[in-house]
């Protein structure tokens, strides 16, 4: 019975320690030494790469024996084996300030004294690693990766490529450079990903905001260009033309970079455009803005006959048309978004509570605009989305991945001014958690 309860004592400890984010490691030792063997080095010298010293408290160290001796020899034994330890780890890196140590001689055995397989067991130094507490971290983006598609090109020729979605692009033939500057020759390899469902952009992601304000979006698209492996960018004064594969966009709507900011892409208007000096054409019953140069006639912003006064700030545009086809121009490879800033009707500050304990993200989807907001949290530990126009419906979206376990929910809901909203996690699949999120296209 006494031996039982050592044993249940000792399975105890290390369910305490594992809640307290600790580990147990034990040493054992020759009859009547304190110097470490090979394998006792051994076992150290594997224990001590695994560890994140960073994150590493204290590692304290209990010394024992087995009950051969008088207490007051095991006593001091237990010792030199816990010194014997400590100077190794120290020799390792460990820092010394780190490292506290436990006597115990002959009081605390694991085993029977009274055979030899039980001596050995308690002829030993546990070793407890204490780390800072765990942060849990939301691994649902490591865990789905959008589409890439593959294109091949040659400098001295137009690029013209068509996603599987629908957008069409065309780069300039010789307006590709590499890092130093330089022309390239030969093969060009483009890759595109394409984003127009609202699924498909929470799932990379993906939010229609710029500096915490609300985006419409006609679509995201990634684009890159390489040459044997080495990026490469527009040239000064080029320009790609992008149609995006979305119909019916409003016709104020203009290029926005993306900038990769905390893992996610914040997105930006290009430079203020140049003035319009070859005046504009008329396409199809809406009007062209167009720039003429040697390379021949290229769009740059769609807008209707009515909308003479078209200027950037949409707040100023008297009559919004939308358009059958959408075609802007870019300066830039990389991420691209076909937006206008969402500047109708009254607006709030919408505030939403969950459980934080898996770092869900949080996003607002509407359904009637082609829009994501990312919430961000407060000093009140609520996730906050700034100007949101009221009387709109939209979903409330929480989800998480942690430890290969999935956190997923959806609430409808209508902007109005309330209080918090809360969000109740479930535990869901990652296959079933992307076939909800696609209740939102």
């Amino acid at each position: 019975m006494k031996s039982l309860f050592r044993v249940l004592v000792l399975v105890c400890c290390v369910n305490i320690h594992a809640n307290a984010q600790s580990k147990s490691e034990t040493i054992l030792f020759e009859y009547g030494k304190y110097n470490l063997t090979t394998e006792s080095k051994s076992k150290l010298d594997a224990i001590i790469p695994k560890m994140d010293l960073e994150k590493l408290k204290a590692i304290t160290l209990y010394g024992n024996t087995d009950a051969d001796g008088s207490l007051g020899y095991n006593f001091e034994l237990s010792k030199k084996r816990s010194k014997a330890v400590s100077d190794y780890l120290v020799s390792k890196g460990i820092q010394p300030n780190k490292i506290k140590q436990n006597f115990n001689g002959e009081n605390k055995p694991v085993a029977q004294n009274s055979i030899e397989s039980g001596k050995q067991q308690n002829r030993r130094v546990e070793l407890v690693f204490e780390f800072e507490a765990k942060e849990f971290e939301n691994t649902i983006f490591n865990k789905i990766e959008a589409e890439t598609q593959n294109f091949e090109g040659k400098s001295h020729q137009d690029i013209e490529i068509t996603g599987k979605e629908g957008t069409k692009i065309k780069i300039p033939k010789n307006s590709l450079l590499k890092a130093n500057g330089k022309y390239v020759v030969g093969k060009i390899k483009v890759e595109l990903k394409e984003f127009y469902k609202k699924s498909d952009m929470v799932l990379a992601n993906l939010h229609t905001m710029s500096n915490k304000e609300m985006l419409e979006s006609g679509g995201m698209i990634s684009v890159t260009a390489t040459n044997n492996g080495e990026k490469l960018e527009l040239k000064k004064n080029s320009k790609m033309t992008i149609e995006f594969a979305s119909k019916n966009n409003k016709s104020d709507m203009q290029v926005f970079y993306g900038h990769p900011k905390n893992k996610e892409i914040d997105w930006n208007t290009n430079p203020k455009m140049k003035p319009i000096e070859e005046g504009d054409t008329e396409v199809g019953g809406y009007m062209m803005f167009v720039r003429k140069n040697k390379n021949g006639v290229i769009s740059d912003t769609l807008i209707s006959r009515e909308t003479r006064n078209f200027k950037r700030d949409s707040a100023t545009v008297k009559k919004i048309a939308t358009l059958d086809k959408t075609i802007l121009e870019s300066g830039k490879l990389g991420w691209i978004n076909c937006d206008r800033f969402y500047k109708e009707g009254n607006k709030i500050n919408l505030f939403v509570e969950t459980d934080l304990k898996y770092k869900p993200e949080v996003r607002l989807v509407f359904k009637d605009i082609n829009a994501i907001m990312a919430g961000y949290l407060d000093k009140d530990k609520k996730f906050v989305f700034n100007n949101i126009p009221i009387g709109k419906k939209a979903t409330l979206v929480a989800f998480s991945t942690f430890e290969e376990q999935s956190y997923l929910v959806l609430k409808d809901i209508v902007i109005e001014a309330n209080d918090p909203i809360y969000l109740e996690l479930q535990k869901t699949t990652l296959e079933d958690l992307k076939t909800q999120l696609r209740k939102l296209d």
